[in-house]
């Protein structure tokens, strides 16, 4: 390889100056995004009608999904409210009225979703509605504190479709509960009459026996403390005998209880469930569908399960199981402890008895056996006209029963309408701003990723150079507005610009590629230095307007002859295919040290094709260089890799200028 002269002139103090300038300005900073944030708001803004499109479309598809799918809903409401047992049957003052036991809020609620009440309700709508769709626009609400339940129907037919459900549904309820108040009346008094019969055979016996007794002994009264005694022990018996009913008739709603319980068979209720859905699929499909097919073989295997199941035992009822069971099992429990209480005061008054009857045995025999065949017909006389008058108030229930709960029947001023105005309004804003947000994230994320650089701030930030001057964009500017920018930016950059010999300015201007406006610097600044009656030399790729011109390589072969007159520009054209080969560096050399001679001259050297070694070799050497970022037209990634070759090749740049500047919005300058 040819050895570069060694009387090549030396970079000048201030060159290395600025070099210093530009090593620092490329010390890595703090963290930084990789484009100018404000990119992405000239890219929304540019792009607002493509955004706005984007938006209005997902909002008028929204609108017409939502115009197919949502319909207008009519809801009806109204309360049930619980009626308390009162006293109002009571027949007689004795002993305790007959009530039916009350049916608490979650049994009822349980009864109003059972199948049973839904299928009686479902039997009567027209056009017929399965139970299963009656149940989904169900609700039922107790209100906290107090004794109502609020229930509510959604129908999507019409207003009278939806009171005419709402108003069957409690009308089944008010009669299933009235019916069960009814059977359990008709239970109690079928015991009662069980018990007055028993009763009149045992009074008909004690007067026979009475009779056969007074007879027989010829008494006809009973002295003063016999009748104390009497009084005290028929008082006993009276109570006994009450205790006595009392506790039978706790019996009887143990057991009727227990069925209860044994009929709450889970499987049972399982099979109900299977055949309600069997039957809503054949609504809908032929047995010849899967399935149907599966819910027909799910029936019969349950069904062939319930036998084998056998008689359910009276267990706490597990999670999962209805209300209803839990509330049947936690009065059975209620009703088993008063029958232990009662079973205790019945063994108290049994030792009560025994002692008032051995006191009894201390008076005359005769009075004695008259005062016991005495109280015993007193006290089965008192036990008569307690069942009697308990069993005509049991008749009464039975007969006329009062139901546990009242309902308000739905009037027609009391059903909402909910169109679906408001939905259609919600949906297609909701498609609007998903549209909005999708496309403006789609421009975000595309600018984003466009490795261009744009704007000073994307130039700035690839070469981690000072900004010197910026060209504008010349579409809008005449020849005079163009000749006194590039006048006002030379005058700026000759600030920051070393002088060599006599005053003498050399610098190069290079690029990442070619294109992107080197030539256009060069002449420009060129002609605005001219104007200050300095002699210029400019080394371009590209034949100028006007002016004196020279081939390069003839005059590196004859640096003497190229003219170098104050106020005038010598154009140094670069011929087609020319290299910086060690020849032409030579010559180069030797060429620039004669130029220097020339007071005050300034020489502009266009520098491409940054990437070739021979290039590489003539920057290193030029005394300073000012990088040029092409607007819209350099990569950032290719920028850094070409100055990243020249700063390891320890090339001294002044700083970067910025080529075709555009405004990114319209009053703004970035």
């Amino acid at each position: 390889m040819t050895m570069e002269p060694a009387n090549v002139p030396s970079p000048s103090p201030v060159a290395s100056a600025s070099s210093a300038v530009g090593s620092t300005s490329s010390a890595p900073a703090g963290f930084e995004l990789p484009f100018d944030p404000l990119r992405l708001v000239a890219a929304i803004l540019r792009k607002w009608h493509w955004i706005l499109l984007s938006a209005v479309l997902p909002a008028l598809l929204g609108g017409a999904a939502g115009y197919f799918k949502f319909e207008s809903h009519f809801t009806a409401s109204t309360q049930l409210m619980r009626q308390e047992m009162s006293g109002s049957f009571r027949s007689s003052e004795s002993g305790e009225a007959f009530k039916p036991r009350q049916v608490s809020v979650p049994t009822l609620v349980s009864l109003m979703k059972s199948a049973t009440l839904l299928q009686r309700v479902s039997e009567q709508t027209q056009p017929r509605l399965a139970p299963r769709a009656i149940l989904g626009d169900l609700t039922i609400t107790p209100e906290r504190n107090t004794d109502l339940i609020t229930v509510t129907f959604r129908s999507a037919r019409s207003a009278e479709a939806a009171l005419r459900v709402l108003n069957t549904l409690g009308a089944e309820v008010v009669k299933m509960v009235r019916d069960m108040q009814a059977q359990e009346a008709a239970d109690v008094n079928r015991l009662y009459k069980q018990q007055i019969a028993k009763g009149d055979e045992d009074l008909r016996r004690i007067n026979q026996e009475l009779l056969a007794f007074a007879k027989e002994a010829g008494l006809v009264s009973v002295d003063k403390e016999m009748d104390a005694r009497l009084g005290r022990l028929g008082s006993l018996d009276f109570r006994y005998e009450t205790l006595r009913i009392d506790y039978e008739t706790l019996d009887l709603r143990i057991q009727a209880l227990e069925k209860e319980l044994t009929q709450h068979n889970p499987l049972a209720e399982r099979l109900d469930a299977a055949k309600e859905k069997l039957a809503g699929l054949r609504s809908q499909f032929t047995d010849a569908n899967p399935a149907v097919a599966d819910q027909i073989d799910r029936v019969a295997e349950l069904e062939r399960m319930l036998p084998d199941a056998g008689v359910k035992q009276i267990l706490p009822p597990r999670q999962g199981e209805s209300a209803m069971a839990a509330s049947f099992y936690q009065e059975l429990l209620t009703l088993r402890t008063q029958k232990e209480v009662l079973a205790a005061q019945l063994e108290k008054l049994k030792a009560v008895r025994v002692t008032e009857d051995a006191k009894l045995r201390e008076l005359p025999e005769k009075g004695m056996q008259y005062a016991r065949i005495k109280a015993r017909e007193q006290s089965v006389a008192a036990a008569q006209a307690l069942l009697a008058s308990r069993q005509r108030e049991a008749q009464l229930y039975e007969e006329n029963p009062p139901g546990y709960y009242k309902y308000f029947e739905a009037k027609p001023d009391q059903v909402e309408i909910a169109g679906r105005g408001k939905k259609l309004m919600m949906v297609s804003a909701g498609g609007g701003v998903l549209g909005l947000f999708l496309s403006v994230a789609f421009v975000c994320l595309i600018e984003s990723m466009d490795d261009r650089i744009k704007t000073i701030a994307d130039a700035k930030r690839a070469t981690k150079l000072p900004l010197l001057a910026a060209l504008p964009d010349f579409a809008g500017m005449d020849a005079v507005a163009q000749s006194d920018w590039a006048f006002r930016t030379w005058m700026a950059l000759q600030a920051r610009l070393a002088g060599g010999p006599n005053q003498s300015l050399v610098c190069g201007i290079t690029a990442a590629a070619d294109g992107e406006g080197c030539s256009t610097w060069v002449e420009l600044l060129a002609r605005a230095a001219a104007q200050r009656e300095n002699p210029i030399l400019a080394v371009i790729d590209r034949q100028p307007s006007n002016g004196v011109t020279m081939d390069l390589a003839a005059a590196l072969g004859a640096p003497a002859e190229v003219v170098r007159k104050a106020g005038s520009v010598t154009w140094l054209v670069t011929p087609q295919g020319f290299r910086w080969d060690p020849d032409c560096r030579r010559q180069w050399w030797i060429a620039l040290e004669e130029w220097q001679k020339t007071p005050g001259l300034v020489l502009l050297l266009e520098i491409k094709s940054v990437e070739q070694p021979e290039t590489l070799l003539l920057a290193e050497r030029i005394p300073q260089l000012i990088w040029l970022s092409g607007g819209s037209l350099g990569r950032v990634r290719l920028t850094m890799q070409r100055l990243e070759i020249l700063r390891h090749a320890k090339c001294r740049f002044v700083g970067m200028v910025f080529n075709r500047e555009k405004k990114l919005f319209p009053s703004m300058r970035v």
